[in-house]
């Protein structure tokens, strides 16, 4: 009889025998208690597994970013002694470029890094260029030696100079910019004036630098447009979407495929009804941000 009693006390405590003037049995305290439990369990299952899941994902990423180093060394060491005999005993300018293109190639391919480029037009060969992307990821100078045929130099900051042994050949064959000097941004300007005058094209990141995540396109500085306009040479806005995702500057993010590009037709600053800095600027600028927009709603 004790234990019939102890019995019906607990199922009347689970499952209680009267029923409310409703109709239906009130929940209890111990099934409310037992339903947040299960709840609270259910959730920290979800959180582990999501936190597993972007615990791989960053593992991955690092082993991948980790082989991207390890291919670009090689590679550039496989190339070091023609990228010396040609910068520093038979001088040729134009045959680095084609190096560095092909070391850039190889860097990509053995990556697992595919560029898909879409041609608004061919260019000419024979003529040089100012070409101007976006700059989004370290990834864009590589990336940008690969896409393009022309022989081409790029701008780039001082700071990289300093890289023992690559910083040799990067000082040799670009133009280096010392952002916070005037005087040193305007001398830069008038080597790549020179650069331009024996036939070389160049890269300039309107940008000034790689923005923050959040910018999506920031304010083009004049530079590239002034010596266009100065020099009677052709600019070409090129449009990257991906690399900040492939690439980004977090290191524990980054993936390999395919990666697009678009490179817009030319703009001759001869053909602009108003021959300004600004709107060339402008013109560039708009260009690539409408294009930026496109590749977002895709």
């Amino acid at each position: 009889s004790l234990s019939l009693s102890s019995e019906s006390s607990i199922a009347g405590i689970i499952a209680p025998s009267k029923l409310p003037r409703c109709g239906l049995p009130e929940l209890c305290i111990p099934v409310n208690i037992l339903a947040i439990v299960l709840i609270f369990i259910a959730v920290k299952i979800v959180d582990f597994y999501i936190c597993s899941m972007k615990s791989i994902g960053y593992l991955l990423s690092s082993v991948w970013r980790l082989w991207f180093l390890i291919v670009f060394v090689i590679v550039f060491i496989c190339f070091i002694p023609l990228l010396f005999f040609f910068t520093a005993i038979y001088k040729n300018s134009r045959i680095v470029c084609h190096l560095t293109r092909y070391w850039s190639k190889l860097t990509l391919w053995l990556s697992f890094i595919f560029p898909k480029i879409e041609w608004e037009e061919r260019l000419n060969k024979k003529e040089t260029y100012i070409f101007c992307p976006n700059h989004i990821s370290t990834l864009d100078i590589p990336f940008l030696l690969a896409i393009l045929p022309a022989p081409i130099q790029f701008m780039g900051k001082a700071e990289i100079s300093n890289i023992p042994l690559f910083g040799y050949f990067y000082k040799n064959n670009s133009v280096i910019v010392d952002r916070e000097n005037r005087k040193d941004a305007y001398s830069a300007f008038l080597k790549a004036g020179k650069k331009l005058n024996i036939g070389l094209s160049m890269c300039i990141f309107p940008e000034g630098g790689i923005p923050k995540a959040n910018v999506f396109l920031k304010n083009f500085k004049n530079g590239p447009f002034k010596l266009a306009i100065e020099q009677s040479i052709k600019i070409v806005p090129i449009t990257l979407p991906d690399n900040k995702k492939m690439f980004p500057q977090e290191y524990f993010k980054g993936k390999p495929g395919i990666v697009r590009a678009k490179v817009h037709k030319a703009i001759d600053p001869k053909t602009l009804n108003e021959k300004t800095i600004q709107n060339l600027n402008t013109s560039v600028y708009n260009t690539i941000f409408e294009q930026l927009k496109k590749y977002e709603s895709r």
